[in-house]
């Protein structure tokens, strides 16, 4: 398994994606996202905008070894978005 880092994190309001660039331990990166609904219903919070921030924050990890899993497959979509949807946090 790569070692990750968290470049940045950033709001797609439009398609209420929370994106985050992740750079590998070779510098490569990728960009990956996480729907509000999917990590809002995984961690079982309200669906705003805030709970999904704090729940990616308080489970870093865990949503990066999610989107190392998508990275591991190519399962990335049309855009090169490496998505998190609530289909794949079940």
């Amino acid at each position: 398994m790569s070692q990750w880092s968290v470049d940045k994190i950033w709001w797609d309001r439009a398609r209420e994606i929370l994106k985050f660039r992740l750079i590998d331990e070779d510098g490569q990166k990728f960009l990956c996202g996480v729907t509000q609904i999917a990590i809002n219903d995984y961690y079982g919070t309200d669906d705003t905008e805030e709970a999904a921030e704090e729940n990616f924050d308080n489970n870093e990890d865990e949503i990066v070894a999610v989107a190392n899993f998508l990275i591991q497959q190519d399962a990335a979509d049309e855009d090169g978005l490496y998505l998190i949807t609530s289909g794949i946090l079940r």
